[in-house]
């Protein structure tokens, strides 16, 4: 009973660290483009994320039951020790990342955490490294890829779209004003009718939302997972059959408090560290983050909204659009995107060994 609470708290507090930590992605390129303020940016992920964690709860089971123990060859799930083994090595990185400021994958923490608890409960054969590779290794490596050259595809093609957006010169109006509007700085005459500017703004606004609701949506049943072994152990629980359901909501709430309680301080890095933005750039690379994770999450891909984010801002960065100098971040990130994986691995399986009989 101890270590089901324990892995039962331990679950919020991965939940947490994941809202504090990822909410800030969905919406950087809408803050970095200068559309609107960093504040209002990260109200957008808050609520975005809170909407696609409850979708979770009726689109994510393939995820669940991925992360729950579609990786092990002799077993359905993780035993309770080992789940809290786990989300000790995922949760404990994802905090200390948080708090130094560094965006990374908790995906990548997860997936850590999760092998190195079970080769220390099932030993090396009792882990199918086959379906690892598959299933987990194969989407975290080529989601970014993918999308820095989806990413880099759009904003080629958007170039014939700015040969008519206007561009900002000095004296012509506030360069944050040409940010938040670009038509201000044309001639009176040549502007598109205001129900056009409106619908050109508005595209940044529901393609970083859709970017945060699509992380919410693939993110909670992945950590939803790890909670299902503590349920056996809860009498309240087990007079609900509903499956991962209950846990997907918990996780929902908890990534919803870390974002609101902590989800800035990630903000300025991405949205001014990885690649100098405008309006158009910053909302093609949310359209490529958002299509990406919101094809995935269906599928039961565990791809990591970190690293598809971050590749969409390469892809700017790619085609063109360096970031101010002084503030480059890419290579604190890709350190980041390194070290994920095997130190919360390394992590879990010290825990492991000191909790698993």
């Amino acid at each position: 009973m101890i270590f089901a609470i324990a892995l039962f708290l331990a679950t919020i507090a991965l939940g947490w660290a994941n809202g504090a930590n990822d909410v800030s992605k969905g919406v950087a390129a809408l803050a970095g483009s200068g559309i609107t303020s960093p504040r209002a940016a990260w109200v957008l992920g808050v609520a975005g994320t809170a909407a696609g964690g409850c979708a979770a709860i009726f689109a994510g089971d393939a995820l669940s039951t991925l992360f729950g123990g579609g990786f092990l060859r002799s077993a359905s799930s993780l035993g309770v020790e080992a789940a809290f083994a786990a989300l000790v090595g995922a949760a404990g990185f994802v905090l200390t990342a948080t708090w130094m400021r560094w965006p990374v994958s908790t995906t990548h923490a997860l997936i850590g955490g999760i092998v190195g608890a079970a080769v220390i409960q099932f030993g090396l054969k009792g882990v199918a490294f086959n379906a690892v590779l598959a299933s987990f290794a194969l989407p975290l490596l080529l989601s970014p890829l993918v999308a820095i050259g989806l990413c880099w595809l759009l904003i080629r093609v958007n170039r014939v779209a700015e040969a008519h957006i206007p561009r900002w010169t000095p004296g012509c109006c506030e360069r944050e004003e040409w940010k938040r509007d670009p038509f201000v700085c044309g001639p009176q005459d040549d502007r598109p009718p205001p129900a056009v500017r409106r619908m050109w703004l508005s595209l940044h606004w529901i393609s970083a939302g859709a970017v945060s609701f699509a992380r919410g949506m693939n993110d909670t049943p992945k950590i939803a997972a790890l909670m299902i072994p503590a349920f056996a152990y809860l009498p309240v629980m087990q007079a609900i059959d509903y499956g991962p359901r209950p846990a997907v909501l918990v996780i929902a709430v908890a990534m919803t408090a870390g974002g609101t309680m902590a989800g800035r301080r990630i903000l300025p890095i991405l949205a001014e560290g990885v690649s100098g933005m405008n309006a158009s750039t910053g909302v093609f690379a949310n359209m490529g983050t958002a299509f990406i994770v919101l094809a995935a999450t269906p599928l039961g891909y565990p791809v990591s909204t970190t690293h598809v984010a971050t590749g969409s801002l390469i892809g700017v960065r790619v085609a063109g659009h360096a970031p101010v100098r002084g503030r480059d971040a890419l290579r604190v990130i890709l350190l980041a995107w390194l070290v994920t994986l095997p130190v919360a691995g390394a992590a879990a399986a010290l825990a492991a060994h000191f909790l698993v009989a």
